[in-house]
């Protein structure tokens, strides 16, 4: 024991510096996996995390508050552990533009049921009848912050149920509304109010005409679901009023803890594979840069191992004694990855992600931080000991042939090269490299096609459904004639949509039927056609997908006076003015609908500008109707933020492939040294060394670049396919053509330029002295 304390005192006064130093890096380059891990941690976690903060409900359904027997019946219907009646009011909010909110207030709201997130200000106090929560998304919309006032012009229950034939001005109360909180929820809308009022707001107002029930199953299975269904459906058969919105009333009761939109999933996985290719390019640099500084710390001192062993010490002693030293570096590399591991808790989740984040700020992993610190700890011993054991039985008893004078040839610099280049002798294996560097271009070309095809998607909002200009909510006879009289004008489509009831499907999907009345905006068909007369259909990619729909095949539409069959013609996205999940809509012609709606369809213009002059017509008619530009759907927002994520990506593969690339040849150099030195001995000039060295590097990268362009092709075709069918847009793949074109150049004048170093260094050093030291 006295020797090996010997030992590690004398390495300790020799190498603790470089101990240290290697210890920080290790521990900085850890520490960003580490961070990597809680980011990832906290981006995957924050819809559930969400969904369980706000106490997110099981099922909900609209009730017309003119049926309420049927709302009296909700709390009896099987199933429901508790519930809370929601009276709602649609309001017409004063200002330059036409614009309507949907307001909801009710007393005895339980503590554990549908309670939005507060991010800013408070929620009203349940006395004020003049104060208001708005959701995240309407106080985006609107420009809205604690502190803002809205006039707000309520709706009779009668104004609602005229929406599509329309009326004048609201004759409900007109209120003062002071904004005091903005709420987050996992999604506004589906019958959830988008500005929350307190009870004294409900007890203060006559009914808006239509509330909503907010149930907690006991149970959230797909047994109690359907009971709790099938005694929806009993109550509503039992209670014979009839209700003036009635007609506007989506059919059946919704599940949204059991109904996420798969675009969250989607942008989810997508965030979190990203973060997991960084951390694993990270953490193998990591390794290769330490495990190499701290191979070259102990070949330095070699020698004294040498002299140890002469003295008796063993292999494990030696190595044991260095691996005492070690710990100095081990427990800074621990401690410097657990800061930096806790301190990425003041990152918020990636992307879309940051929307569902419940508690904003600072929230650390402790978990991550405490293992992973002691993980790198543990982890960088290893090395140590990995290190000094190959030092120890390094450079001994090497021999190698003599190059032959036939390698000389005619092209010396060719033939040494690619020899150079696929030896591998005393390294790594020449495929082992050509296989890394592969995949690291197949990554760059995966990614940077995956960037492609969002980037199309979010700048061409016809891929979504929005082809038009301006949108004209609840269009009129007398609006529409003079839209198509505008000579501002080039198209416009009259909209129908009513939900229809899809044979196999568990919900009602938004069926649309366009009626072209000036020129026609285009419809984007991912496969076959568009419906042309009836008896055909069209459906989106969500509900293809869900129901296993393809061109040709036959489905029934439970119509209201039966079952009508019909033949799927195509796969096209299309979109509602009611914002169902993108893709799951459906297309026929205008004279189909009425046979397959179960309610009275809405009617809405869809409008195309003449180039030019779509802010005039907006500002003209936003005064006077409902009219919206597009809007990028929650689902397309969710990969838009993903936009830097493939530049990011493709970046740290760059640059890990070029690391790796300049280690590669770097060493490579290193060990055909001797070669080289002979070659030079036989008569080769400098600039034919050189050139011997530039043929390896481009041997090397060569068939890399041309196993890993159609890899990651392939790979980035399949990544848009699974993306974009999940959020319900076409999956054709969009080329990044600039890449393609520039990939297989710019990676060999980046190969010849880390060339350029390893090639100086091997003609300036004398032949001579390389023969001398082997």
């Amino acid at each position: 024991m006295s020797a090996l304390h010997a030992v590690a005192r004398a390495e300790l006064r020799a190498g603790w510096r470089g101990l240290l130093a290697m210890g920080l890096l290790f521990g900085l380059m850890g520490g960003l996996v580490l961070a990597s891990a809680a980011v990832s941690e906290r981006t995957r976690t924050a819809y559930p995390r969400l969904v369980q903060a706000v106490g997110l409900d099981d099922a909900r359904m609209l009730v017309p508050t003119d049926r309420p027997a049927l709302i009296a019946a909700v709390p009896t219907l099987p199933g429901v552990a508790e519930s809370w009646f929601v009276d709602g009011w649609v309001a017409q909010v004063d200002g330059p533009e036409v614009r309507y909110i949907s307001v909801g207030a009710g007393a005895g709201q339980p503590p554990d049921l549908v309670r939005p997130v507060v991010v800013a200000g408070r929620p009203p106090a349940e006395d004020a009848a003049d104060e208001l929560l708005v959701g995240e998304p309407l106080a985006e919309n609107l420009g809205l912050g604690v502190g803002s006032e809205l006039t707000l012009r309520l709706l009779t229950p009668e104004e609602i149920g005229m929406f599509a034939v329309g009326f004048g001005e609201p004759d409900g109360a007109v209120v003062r509304m002071r904004v005091v909180g903005i709420g987050r929820m996992p999604a506004w809308g589906n019958g959830l109010s988008n500005a929350l009022a307190s009870p004294a707001f409900a007890a203060s107002h006559a009914t808006g005409g239509a509330g909503t029930a907010h149930v907690r199953l006991v149970d959230d299975t797909q047994a109690t679901r359907d009971a709790f269904a099938a005694g929806l459906a009993a109550a509503e058969a039992a209670d014979p009023t009839v209700s003036v919105v009635a007609d506007y009333m989506p059919p059946g009761p919704s599940f949204p803890t059991s109904e996420t939109d798969p675009s969250v999933q989607t942008a989810e996985q997508v965030l979190v594979a990203g973060l997991a290719v960084f951390a694993a390019v990270v953490a193998l640099g990591g390794l290769l840069i330490v495990g190499q500084g701290l191979a070259r710390h102990h070949v330095a001192r070699r020698e004294a191992q040498w002299i140890e062993q002469a003295l008796g010490l063993t292999a494990v002693e030696r190595v044991a004694a260095r691996v005492l030293v070690g710990v100095v570096g081990a427990v800074l590399a621990g401690a410097v990855g657990a800061a930096v591991a806790v301190a990425a808790g003041m990152l918020e989740p990636l992307g879309s992600q940051a929307r569902f984040e419940p508690a904003p700020g600072f929230r650390p992993s402790w978990p991550i931080a405490v293992a992973g610190g002691i993980g790198l700890a543990v982890l960088f011993v290893l090395l140590t000991a990995a290190a000094a054991a190959l030092a120890g039985t390094r450079g001994r008893g090497r021999t190698r042939p003599v190059p032959q004078a036939a390698w000389i040839g005619r092209w010396p610099a060719l033939v040494l090269g690619v020899r150079m280049a696929w030896s591998g002798r005393g390294g790594v294996p020449a495929v082992t490299t050509v296989l890394g560097v592969g995949l690291a271009v197949a990554g760059i070309v995966a990614t940077a096609t995956f960037g492609a095809g969002l980037a199309r998607l979010v700048e061409s909002p016809a891929r979504y459904g929005e082809p038009g200009d301006l949108m004209v909510i609840d269009a009129r006879a007398p609006d529409l004639a003079a839209l198509v009289a505008e000579p501002r004008v080039a198209d416009v489509d009259l909209v129908h949509t009513a939900p229809v009831q899809l044979a196999g499907d568990s919900a009602a999907v938004d069926a649309l039927a366009i009626e072209s009345l000036k020129g026609a905006l285009p419809v984007e068909v991912v496969s076959g056609r568009v419906p042309l007369g009836s008896g055909e259909i069209a459906v989106g990619p969500r509900s293809a997908q869900r129901l296993g729909l393809v061109e040709g095949a036959r489905v029934e539409v439970a119509g209201p006076d039966g079952p009508v069959p019909l033949t799927v013609t195509g796969i096209v996205v299309v979109r509602s003015e009611e914002r169902a999940p993108l893709g799951s809509a459906v297309l026929v012609v205008p004279g189909q609908l009425a046979s397959l709606a179960l309610n009275t369809p809405i009617l809405d213009a869809n409008v195309g500008a003449v180039p030019g002059h779509a802010d005039a017509l907006f500002g003209e008619l936003s005064s006077r109707l409902e009219v919206y530009r597009p809007e990028v759907p929650d689902e397309v927002r969710n990969l838009g933020d993903l936009r830097l994520l493939p530049e990011l990506l493709a970046a740290v593969l760059a640059l890990a492939a070029a690391a790796g690339l300049a280690h590669v040849l770097l060493t490579a150099g290193r060990r055909h040294a001797r070669d080289v030195a002979v070659l030079a001995v036989l008569g080769a000039t400098p600039a034919q060394v050189r050139a011997a060295v530039a043929v390896m590097a481009v041997a090397t990268v060569l068939p890399a670049v041309l196993i890993g362009v159609p890899l990651g092709l392939a790979g980035g075709r399949v990544l848009w396919w699974h993306v974009a069918t999940a959020t319900g847009v076409a999956g054709d793949v969009a080329l990044p053509g600039p890449l393609l074109v520039a990939v297989t150049p710019v990676a060999l004048l980046v190969a010849l330029a880390l060339a350029a170093g390893p090639a100086l260094r091997v003609t300036r050093t004398p032949p001579a002295a390389v023969l001398a030291a082997e």
